[in-house]
């Protein structure tokens, strides 16, 4: 009997009325793959075919009753069972597709969690260098702007850095690690020359390609930056997002530059700037910080390389989400934030 009066409530709904609904086909709970639905609350979905009457259907729709209802037929599409979705409930069903499948809670699975705004985590990357065996180190001003704390890494552990100075100008800060490194950096007491050859090392892209430090060699390509900046220097050792505040070295292992920016490949090809050694001089020693006398003799490429690989440091900015939202949405920024941020 149950059988027939639901076959008759399907006619009525397909022959028109207002309770009509695009259904592909319709299966019946006699189905092994099938299963009773225990349902409550507001229906915001598929239309369900009720041929005991438990469910008091509105307008299109039905509305189940306060203590829910049993529903034993329900819209077949090509994805397998339709979800049906029931405010306020909790909804029990088995894809016909897969009748091993077993049976899951729908309505009660949480959404993905968005990170509360409060929240502080890992926002951007960016590269220093030590400067001092005090553990002070040169980076971008960029690169800690805004951030409610940098940490460096260093051997596999992170470790916390103070801001201990900034030149927002010339794009500088000096910031400071509670250690002493193995291998410091020297400043030249010389700015570049035309043509001499350097050395750009850092982090480029973070961490994405590896974890190893990564050098680009080249050479001077002008004596000012962009829009005659004199503080700078122009390059064709590559710079990418991530190089922000690397040294720039010369063959005697000292640096002469610190990696500031880039121009748009779109705009141009190849041409990369950083900030003279002799404005960082004049930006440490306001701030009482004292640089190692240069070298003045060429190193070999090893020694280069252990002086690079143990004085150069991968640096991480962390800020709340909804600082890293802010500064995301300005477009003039040009912190090197993680793909997961954009």
């Amino acid at each position: 009997m149950k059988k027939v009066l639901a076959i008759v409530v399907l006619g009525l709904l397909l022959s028109g009325n207002a309770y009509a609904d695009p259904i592909s086909a319709a299966r019946h709970i006699s189905d092994p793959a099938a299963k009773l639905y225990k349902v409550k609350g507001k229906h915001l979905g598929t239309v369900m075919i009720d041929s005991m009457n438990l469910c008091k259907r509105k307008s299109f729709y039905a509305k189940a009753d306060p203590d829910g209802c049993l529903v034993d037929w329900i819209a077949d599409t090509s994805e397998g069972w339709q979800r049906s979705m029931w405010e306020g409930s909790v909804e029990w069903y088995k894809d016909f597709k897969n009748p091993n499948k077993k049976n899951v809670e729908t309505d009660n699975k949480k959404p993905k969690k968005i990170p509360d705004d409060d929240k502080i985590l890992a926002a951007a990357s960016g590269t220093g260098f030590f400067v001092t065996k005090d553990g002070h180190m040169v980076t971008n001003h960029h690169v800690i702007e805004g951030c409610n704390a940098v940490k460096a890494n260093i051997k596999g552990k992170e470790i916390p850095a103070d801001i201990i100075a900034t030149d927002k100008k010339n794009d500088l800060a000096i910031i400071k690690a509670n250690m002493s490194p193995n291998k410091v950096f020297s400043v030249s007491n010389e700015d570049v020359s035309l043509l001499e050859n350097v050395i750009v090392a850092g982090f480029p892209l973070g961490k994405k390609v590896s974890a190893a430090i990564k050098t680009h060699k080249g050479s001077v390509t002008a004596l000012a930056g962009f829009g005659d900046n004199y503080s700078n220097f122009q390059t064709d050792a590559t710079i990418n997002e991530g190089n922000s505040g690397g040294p720039i070295i010369n063959q005697k292992g000292n640096v002469v530059g610190v990696a500031v920016a880039l121009l748009p490949a779109e705009k141009a090809q190849n041409i990369f700037f950083g900030v003279k050694s002799s404005t960082l001089k004049t930006f440490a020693k306001s701030n009482n910080i004292n640089f190692l006398p240069p070298n003045y003799r060429d190193m070999s490429n090893r020694d280069l390389g252990t002086l690079i690989t143990g004085g150069t440091v991968f640096l991480e900015c962390w800020m709340t989400v909804a600082k890293i939202k802010q500064m995301i949405a300005q477009a003039e920024n040009r912190k090197a934030f993680y793909s997961e941020h954009k």
